[in-house]
């Protein structure tokens, strides 16, 4: 009886320890790992690309995908790559994180696997990193240990000082066993799986700032491909080329470099030609580009170091369309007009195959038109594109434009009218302005308006109406000659929006309510000329 009771009691000793167990993983040993980087803030677009002049430890990338992003198949991110568990849960995290939420999740690669977002959704995130993301295998399902780098740690790298270096003491934890993060589990506490810990030191070697000039060109073509230049084309200029003709040399990137001593060989830039929205193809040498550092020109499409291209401060990346391209574009009848992101650039960090890769708009927006019977619109000031007001006020929101056309004479038939939404209340069609959630929308009236040749304001109704054209054939045109000979002109006159802000139908919803809040609306203004006897 004795020896029964002893050994129950032994029994329900070991049960007791095997329903209270002390599980946790054993950090592994701090590794410690540096890099340098350049840091590129494209103000143009609001985006940020970091270019690592080593491949690991991996921090490099572009915050987003770039608009023609065919060459960009991941997302900036950081990490180390012998950190590769497939089929895993993860967490990674900073030690005291200079930032709030530094990690978006898991980052990943184009692939099927992967989200569009780039990276791998975690179940839940703190001030320091995430915890438990889902991954699949390889770089495509998120297979490494890469954190995508969140909005919070590219505002925290752009205000780096040049020369200055940040220590990253990550974490990494992979493990198959179920953990509620949300409730404090986390994979440090998992029985199996593996934990391991560096400290990335990385140093800001130099920063790239690329401005937005805020400006538009256009370049009008005679027949014959010379190219001629208007009053609204500051940023381009003349340039005799080699068998006697005219090319032209546009400022399109406004840049600010710190560091140019620092910045690796192996950074390349190339200018890129949309072919499929220019229309055609043009030859390599018919479109070329250069920076400040030196005179020379490179085809697009071929890459250059960048540091060779450009000096230390600030200056500009140029492009050249040459007079065999202009020859090109009227033979082919290419398409320039409002054409955003036909001519960019692209930067390929060389240490960087996955994350090296992006591409940016310029800073300088191009309309190429045939010389002969052709029509523009563009604002006086190209830096008004969006404006604000505010309902009740009896100042109207105001957009001025500058009309050109280009012809031997003036056309006989000029029109304007405004494209947009429009809405009809009380039997009559108003612009149309939403909310951001488009449960309020509210009625405003527009208007066009020009000075005629006896100095007359006429203004006309629009609506955003596309049948209310205003006739503005007798403007108050100024004229510039072609050339010497007087072969042809430029007119130019101005034509106003205007939105009045005091219109009684404004002050209420088109459903008859009270608002408060904000509302916009987006269009354009369209001119059309007709010149009589020509089939254009």
């Amino acid at each position: 009886m004795i020896n029964t009771f002893n050994k129950a009691l032994f029994f329900w000793g070991l049960y007791l320890v095997l329903s209270n167990p002390a599980f946790g993983l054993n950090p592994g040993t701090v590794i410690k790992r540096t890099n340098s980087f350049t840091f590129i803030n494209n103000e143009i677009d609001n985006e940020y690309f970091i270019a690592p002049s080593l491949l690991d430890p991996r921090f490099s990338g572009a915050n987003v995908w770039t608009k023609l992003n065919s060459n960009q198949v991941s997302l900036g991110y950081i990490g180390d790559v012998t950190w590769a568990h497939s089929n895993a849960y993860k967490d990674m995290w900073l030690e005291n994180s200079p930032v709030s939420t530094p990690f978006n999740g898991i980052r990943c690669t184009k692939a099927t696997d992967c989200p569009s977002s780039g990276y791998i959704q975690p179940e839940y995130t703190d001030r320091n990193g995430f915890y438990r993301a889902p991954a699949k295998i390889g770089i495509g399902g998120g297979g490494y240990g890469f954190a995508s780098i969140t909005a919070t740690m590219y505002e925290f790298l752009k205000n780096l000082s040049v020369g200055q270096s940040q220590t990253f003491s990550m974490n990494y934890c992979s493990t198959t066993e179920f953990y509620d993060p949300a409730s404090g589990g986390r994979c440090t506490d998992a029985k199996y799986g593996a934990w391991y810990r560096s400290d990335i030191t990385a140093t800001k070697n130099a920063q790239i700032d690329l401005h937005d000039l805020k400006a538009f060109s256009e370049i009008w073509i005679a027949s014959d491909g010379k190219p001629s230049l208007t009053s609204n084309s500051e940023y381009c200029e003349y340039v005799a080329n080699s068998y006697g003709g005219q090319d032209i040399a546009c400022k399109m990137i406004e840049y600010k470099v710190e560091g140019l001593a620092n910045i690796h060989s192996t950074l390349y830039l190339k200018l890129e030609i949309d072919q499929n929205k220019l229309g055609f193809s043009p030859s390599a040498s018919y479109v070329k580009m250069k920076g400040d550092a030196g005179n020379t020109w490179y085809n697009y499409g071929t890459e250059r170091s960048f540091k060779t291209l450009v000096t230390n401060g600030e200056g500009y990346l140029s492009v050249l369309f040459t007079q065999n391209f202009f020859k090109e574009f009227l033979k082919q009848a290419g398409n320039m007009q409002n054409m955003d992101d036909v001519f960019t650039f692209s930067f390929r960090n060389g240490p960087t195959p996955e994350s090296g890769y992006y591409q940016f708009s310029s800073g300088l927006k191009v309309d190429i038109h045939p010389r002969e019977y052709s029509i523009s619109i563009k604002p006086v000031d190209s830096t008004q594109t969006a404006l604000e007001g505010w309902i009740g006020d009896n100042k109207p929101i105001e957009f001025k434009y500058r009309v050109t056309q280009s012809a031997p004479r003036k056309a006989d038939i000029v029109t304007a009218n405004v494209l947009g939404e429009s809405v009809e209340t009380r039997g009559q069609k108003y612009c149309s302005f939403k909310s951001d959630d488009s449960t309020v929308e509210v009625a405003i009236p527009a208007y066009l308006s020009y000075t005629n040749g006896l100095g007359e304001k006429i203004e006309k109704y629009s609506g955003c109406d596309e049948s209310q054209k205003l006739d503005i054939t007798n403007a108050l045109w100024s004229e510039t000659p072609w050339d010497q000979n007087n072969s042809g002109y430029f007119y130019q006159t101005e034509l106003n929006l205007w939105f009045p802000m005091s219109d009684p139908v404004s002050r209420f919803s088109t459903d008859g309510q009270d608002w408060l809040g904000i509302v916009h609306a987006e269009g354009k203004v369209q001119v059309e000329a007709k010149w009589i006897g020509v089939n254009k």
